[in-house]
């Protein structure tokens, strides 16, 4: 019924009166052409390649961490989607108070402990790198804010707080944050800067590629 209504507005059906439409016999072709130029101007963005339930227990930062940060959540409508995104905020919401990362106050709010994204970043990423480490001939290291990291890219990993690089040395190797344009490096020599959970890239000629 809602895609009659739909259709009707641009002419495709006509509502005779409650119960009774007139329909053209090329319907499905019309209504085809009606959909394939809604979806022309559809914008699909990708919020987060883990489903909510996966997000509520996760270690590292999620889409549902900078939604509960934002702390508004007048967008989300109370059904459908809408609702069940707000249970997970509460339930996510509840998990970090388990864990100690946030702390509910006498009149019912809560705070969260500073720079909580930052910080599940590098736990899940120390996390991530010990694991990798056990099933590699290298140790893992950390990189620290300001750090000047090279070696060979060899890979990457998705986490929940994102997706990183595998930068290998001949005694050890580490993980920065990915973009798409150190794909083309994979298998060689990198070279970047760690910058507040990025990382300016010098590849080749190019200098300072933030990514």
């Amino acid at each position: 019924m809602r895609r009659l209504e739909a259709l009707r507005r641009p002419g495709i059906v006509e509502r005779i009166d409650v119960d009774q439409w007139r329909i053209p016999e090329d319907l499905e072709s019309r209504a085809a052409a009606f959909d394939a130029g809604r979806n022309r101007q559809a914008s699909i963005r990708v919020l987060s390649i883990f489903n909510l339930e996966n997000q509520i227990g996760a270690e590292g930062s999620t889409w549902l961490d900078r939604r509960l940060l934002a702390s508004d959540a007048s967008d989300l409508a109370p059904a459908g989607f809408g609702h069940e995104v707000r249970e997970a905020m509460d339930r996510r919401r509840e998990h970090h108070i388990e864990q100690g990362d946030a702390t509910r106050q006498q009149d019912g709010r809560v705070s969260y402990r500073s720079n909580l994204l930052a910080t599940l970043r590098e736990r899940e990423v120390a996390h991530a790198g010990a694991e990798m480490a056990a099933n590699k001939t290298l140790p893992f290291r950390v990189a620290t804010d300001g750090e000047t990291v090279s070696g060979r890219f060899t890979g990457t990993v998705q986490l929940s707080s994102g997706k990183f690089a595998v930068v290998e040395k001949s005694h050890e190797f580490t993980l920065v944050p990915w973009r798409p344009v150190i794909d083309r490096q994979l298998g060689r020599e990198v070279m970047g800067i760690v910058q507040g959970g990025s990382v300016s890239w010098m590849l080749g000629r190019q200098r300072g590629l933030a990514i």
